[in-house]
């Protein structure tokens, strides 16, 4: 029997790979790492809230409103960073508790006691989605903002607290035309004037409405129409008509001018009205080849007038309304997009596979004919349209069609017809890969497509994560969330695991190399403290969270949440930073009808990098490990601990921590002046800010003894709460190279087979 001395020379740090026999420098979990821009993995993150809340505050009992119990105890249901074009303005909005609103910046500690000094509501009483619920979607056209959810009406947000309705919900009214009574001319018997007489009327010129010959009727039908500050025209209003017959006397030889009364007003929004009119349609004597076709008479400039006059002859008619008349929407529609200079629209309980879409440029008027119906076939419900350059996907819940226009027309085919999400809000757009998205078994990229003949193709890209993958809610995975951050690098979905309605767990893909890796807690136990409902991403790349705070009595009775001694944690927005604490815990005190807050840093959570199962080449035979290396960099006196594992037990096994600093120098005055504890050691001289140089990054060699005794297999993983940058690690043993004992078959009775 021959003893190997043998080491695993450095190998790279890599990312997640859970395959049964993944390669050698891969892990099984990476939690809350981010991949170095160089090198490695390095963990010095944690979150901030977006206010700072102060120690202590108070909120009057008796002032403070349901929009205040929103921002301090309902999770964030949306979450969008919008950019007005044309404008140095940014816009956080987010929806919490039914609320809609956006937020003005950070303005220092603490939450007023006027919630209007940190939020601009924009809408309440809205709907709240449900665990199996797409939330609301903001579709940005030029400088304003759709904010749908297939159950509100639909907000046309401008910025500055400026909204209104969105396109035409509701019919254009009609107008109303008065009669016309000619035989009050005829004097001196003229008969007695009634209501609606006092016409304008015209004898020698050629101005004015209606044929003059003694027993002529004139017949003229009139529609209206709203213009609206984006340029869309609404639907056109029911015809109202107005006819009368010329007397059999030449003094009623007259053409009128008729009294349009009584002009609706339009909706917020709207510029100008338009008067459309048709030519004489003649009842009774010749007939006329334009009836029933409309012509624009009059726009009036403002949404105030109520009167007009119309003299115009039908020989000063030419420009005809549009042929193809538009139409009203409903709010039930749940997703949109920009894409052609259109706003498409789809999906919704109501019409669940139906699209419409715009006019170029006239992002409120949707022709009647501007549509897709794509059928109730095996594709399911449309969950998403989104733009991807010269194509707009059409995501169902088990396909994906595209639409490509010629210049002239629209088609839509089919990408995928088994392949498609219900995780509308896991999909982004990540520079290099795709369109990342997330399905009931696992994420897929969409990529191709641009011009110049390629086609689109769909890839899985999640195989390496498959464990992770199975840990995933399908009941609930319509409430994942992701956002793809320029500064990060990386594309980040959350959802929720198996048995939760919101999302406590998270995989983030990260650009550089396409390597994958977790964030999560290290126990399900504090799986709250990871509960991010909604992510967005601001113009500069961090990344925004949305929680759902947890609140409990200090005495632990979940069906008393908001009383005296209330706990709630992760309370508001919060930002992904270099912060050394993980949020805020809110305890909340009510006495004499005032509410106070005290307010605590948390702890930052375990960050994990764990390998996969090592076998070392061969798991027949027995091997025994020394210690193991790890190629760091230095980040001063802060603990790193080590567990491992053996044989494919369930159960660590803890070795001695040890510090990322040079051995030689540490608890000593020489050593690195970098970032520590807060409390260091007795002989280390403490860092401060603006006196002591920081020196350079060093790499250095941690190692651990361990002596496992003969394994089969062996695993490990790093743990630290504070900063660590792992580069490689070196494992030291030796293999016995005795080979697998044969097993002799024994049937039931002991005896051979």
């Amino acid at each position: 029997m021959a003893v190997k001395n043998i080491s695993v020379k450095f190998k790279n740090a890599l990312g997640v790979n859970q395959a049964l026999k993944a390669p050698l420098g891969t892990a099984n979990d990476i939690i809350n790492f981010r991949k170095h821009p160089t090198q490695g993995w390095l963990c010095d993150r944690g979150i901030e809230p977006w206010w700072d809340q102060s120690p202590s505050f108070t909120v009057s009992g008796e002032i403070i409103t349901n929009v205040q119990q929103a921002l301090l105890g309902e999770k964030f249901d949306s979450l969008f960073v919008w950019t007005k074009q044309s404008a140095n303005q940014v816009y956080i909005l987010a929806e919490q508790g039914g609320y809609l609103y956006y937020i003005w910046g950070n303005k220092g500690s603490g939450i007023s006691t006027d919630w209007r000094r940190n939020v601009v509501l924009l809408d309440g009483g809205r709907h709240i989605p449900r665990a199996n619920e797409v939330g609301t979607q903001f579709i940005p056209f030029g400088n304003r903002l759709l904010i749908i959810n297939g159950v509100n009406k639909p907000i046309w947000f401008y910025g500055d607290n400026i909204i209104r309705d969105y396109s035409f919900l509701l019919p254009t009214p009609s107008i109303e035309v008065l009669p016309i009574q000619p035989d009050y001319l005829l004097l001196p018997t003229s008969t007695d004037l009634t209501t609606g007489t006092a016409f304008p009327n015209f004898q020698t010129v050629p101005a004015g409405l209606g044929d003059t010959g003694q027993g002529d009727t004139s017949v003229f039908s009139y529609r209206m129409t709203f213009i609206m500050d984006s340029g869309s025209e609404s639907p056109m209003s029911a015809a109202a008509f107005v006819t009368w017959t010329v007397p059999a006397d030449a003094n009623a030889e007259r053409r009128f001018g008729i009294f349009v009364n009584d002009i609706p007003l339009g909706p917020k929004g709207c510029v100008a009205r338009r008067i459309y009119r048709t030519k004489n349609q003649r009842l009774g004597n010749q007939s006329s080849a334009q009836e029933g076709i409309y012509y624009f008479v009059k726009q009036i400039n403002d949404n105030s007038s109520e009167e007009f006059i119309d003299i115009v002859s039908d020989n000063a008619l030419t420009n005809t309304a549009a042929l193809s008349a538009s139409s009203t929407i409903d709010s039930l529609y749940h997703f949109g997009a920009t894409w052609n200079n259109r706003i498409w629209l789809a999906g919704g309980v109501t019409h669940p596979v139906k699209i419409i879409y715009s006019e170029a440029g006239l992002p409120e008027q949707f022709p009647v004919f501007n549509t897709f119906e794509l059928g109730n076939g095996t594709g399911g419900a449309i969950t998403k349209l989104y733009s991807y350059y010269n194509n707009l996907l059409v995501f169902r819940e088990s396909s994906i069609e595209v639409v490509r226009t010629n210049g002239v027309n629209f088609s839509i085919s089919t990408v995928s017809p088994n392949i498609g999400t219900r995780a509308s809000d896991s999909i982004q757009l990540v520079p290099e890969i795709g369109v990342v998205f997330l399905t009931n078994d696992g994420f897929y990229a969409i990529s191709g497509g641009l011009d110049g003949g390629s086609t689109i193709s769909v890839t899985k890209i999640s195989a390496d994560i498959a464990n992770e993958v199975a840990r995933i809610s399908t009941a609930s995975i319509c409430r994942a969330t992701s956002t793809y951050s320029t500064k990060e690098k990386e594309y980040w979905c959350h959802y929720p695991e198996k048995g939760s309605k919101i999302p406590t767990r998270g995989a983030v893909l990260h650009t550089d190399d396409a390597t994958w890796s977790l964030r999560h807690a290290e126990v399900k136990t504090k799986a709250n403290r990871f509960a991010f409902t909604a992510m967005a991403t601001d113009p500069d790349g961090n990344i925004l969270l949305g929680t759902k705070p947890r609140w409990r009595t200090v005495a632990g009775d979940p069906s008393n949440p908001v009383t005296n001694g209330a706990r709630g944690t992760l309370v508001g927005l919060h930002v992904w930073s270099g912060a050394n604490y993980w949020g805020n815990t809110l305890v909340a005190v009510l006495a004499s009808q005032v509410w106070t807050y005290t307010a605590t840093k948390i702890a930052l959570p375990q960050n994990i990098w764990e390998s996969g199962w090592i076998d070392f080449g061969d798991n027949s035979i027995k091997h025994r490990v020394f210690n193991l290396d790890v190629e760091i960099l230095s980040f001063g006196d802060n603990a790193i601990d080590l567990d491992y594992g053996k044989d494919y037990d369930s159960a660590w096994n803890a070795a001695p921590s040890q510090k990322p600093a040079k051995s030689e120098t540490l608890f000593t005055v020489s050593e690195d002046a970098v970032f520590g504890p807060a409390t260091p050691t007795v002989t280390k001289v403490p860092f401060t800010v603006g006196k002591s140089a920081i020196k350079d990054y060093r790499i250095i060699r941690i190692r651990w003894d361990i002596n496992t005794a003969l394994v089969d297999n062996f695993r490990f993983r790093l743990k630290s709460t504070y900063p660590m940058h792992l580069l490689s690690f070196n494992i030291n043993y030796d293999s016995n190279d005795q080979l697998p004992l044969n097993q002799k078959a024994r049937g039931n009775s002991g005896q051979p087979y």
